[in-house]
């Protein structure tokens, strides 16, 4: 009488991790380094974002290839993201778009400060003063959307956004923003991947926090009325500082690798009166002060 033996099922072989996630940070780290030593223009940030579907490529690719052989699989995929990385960092120089015609206003009534907060994603945007209004923006495409005014007394605060999410639709979204110059404004402003130029010279600045991606940004600052605060938090980004002549001023930094050009605190910050507190937290950034 023979003994039956059991039969057990060969082992499923593990399922091999992910090639493609680890290759796009590396490649995004090599990029945010070259952007931080100046060695990849002002557009390469916003290429990037332009390729985002490469993702959904390299994923497929992962799910076709792996399996069969990883060294393939890894060729064929660091193929592709050079490919990216090369058109990002050497594909053509763009610079802002002419803003179409597409306006939208906010009245000022009888407002005598605005409290200004602007949510905005990837694309392209200019701030500056000279507008009657409490608020005025010209975009590239209908999209402005005012989603909340309030006014107490007279003290207005605005709220606007882009009626669509500018990280799926691309960065050729432009706007022009105009605030007042004779009321304080007091400014919050969240960007994403682009290039955000907030030209504040002649505005009333009551305080600014503004929350940036990998972006260039450049703040032209004013003359400031008491002590101003000035927040600003960004991730791999160039940042440019602009202080007026004789403006006495103070730039603190923490976060990871950030390196500051120029002089970061002035001979008279600690006696001012009137000064401009500035703190930037940032993850990698190149910071100019002039």
């Amino acid at each position: 009488m023979t003994t039956p033996t059991l039969a057990l099922p060969a082992p499923t072989p593990a399922r091999r991790p992910l090639i493609a996630f680890p290759l796009v940070l590396i490649a995004l780290g090599i990029v945010f380094l070259l952007a931080n030593a100046g060695f990849v223009g002002e557009g390469a940030l916003r290429r990037l974002v332009d390729l985002w579907p490469v993702a959904l490529v390299l994923i497929g690719l992962d799910i076709l290839v792996r399996d069969r052989s990883t060294a393939v699989a890894i060729i064929v995929e660091v193929a592709v993201i050079a490919a990216s990385v090369a058109y990002a960092v050497a594909g053509p120089a763009t610079g802002l778009v002419p803003v179409g015609t597409n306006t939208t206003s906010v009245g000022r009534f009888d407002a005598t400060s605005l409290a200004l907060t602007v949510n905005y994603g990837a694309g392209q945007l200019t701030m500056h003063s000279g507008t009657p209004a409490l608020l005025s923006v010209s975009s590239s495409r209908e999209d402005v959307r005012v989603q909340d005014v309030r006014q107490s007394d007279a003290a207005a605060s605005v709220t606007i956004s882009p009626s669509n999410d500018g990280f799926f639709f691309g960065t050729d979204r432009v706007w022009d923003v105009v605030i007042p110059s004779d009321i304080p404004v007091r400014l919050t402003a969240s960007v994403g991947a682009g290039e955000f130029r907030f030209g504040l010279r002649d505005v009333k600045l009551a305080g600014a926090t503004i929350n940036g991606g990998a972006s260039d940004l450049t703040i032209s600052l004013p003359k400031p009325t008491g002590d101003v605060p000035v927040t600003i938090s960004a991730g791999a980004s160039s940042i440019t500082l602009e202080i007026p002549p004789g403006v006495d001023y103070r730039v603190r930094t923490t976060g990871g690798l950030n390196s500051v050009n120029g002089v970061e605190t002035s001979t008279g910050y600690a006696a001012a009166t009137d000064r401009l507190t500035i703190l930037v937290t940032s993850g990698a950034s190149s910071i100019t002060v002039r």
